[in-house]
């Protein structure tokens, strides 16, 4: 979900009725918001009204992803081993790349952002782009 937040905890069933939980710190899925109809349930007391596209979820979820292997593979003083942002050149230094950094930091930016674009937003969210 871009931005909205759960204020409580819900239950919500899939496509094939398997019950999924839900909690203030936990990124909703689209297919879930679109069934959490309770104003109640979100922070500010309000329903969203637009739910993240389907490619800039599965961005974020893969920095998410991409984080948990990271604090996996930590040395254990707490510090990834891959920290820091994606090259500006070369090799992994493409949109999509950047895309999942700012999913990592929380920084929203659109599906089809350029590079330029999203260091930008990064830039101006102050998370680190060298």
């Amino acid at each position: 979900m871009s931005g909205a937040k759960l204020a409580t905890y819900v239950h919500v069933a899939d496509e094939h009725d398997q019950t999924h939980v839900f909690g203030p710190l936990d990124a909703v899925p689209a297919w879930a918001a679109k069934k959490i109809t309770n104003p109640k349930a979100w922070e500010g007391g309000k329903v969203p009204s637009s739910v993240e596209d389907p490619e800039a979820e599965l961005a974020r979820l893969e920095a998410r992803i991409a984080e948990l292997k990271a604090v996996q593979t930590s040395d254990g003083s707490g510090a990834s081993k891959q920290d820091g942002p994606p090259p500006k050149g070369g090799a992994g230094s493409g949109a999509p790349a950047w895309q999942k950094y700012a999913a990592a930091h929380e920084v929203e930016v659109p599906a089809d952002a350029s590079r330029e674009a999203i260091w930008a937003a990064l830039d101006a969210a102050g998370v680190p782009t060298e």
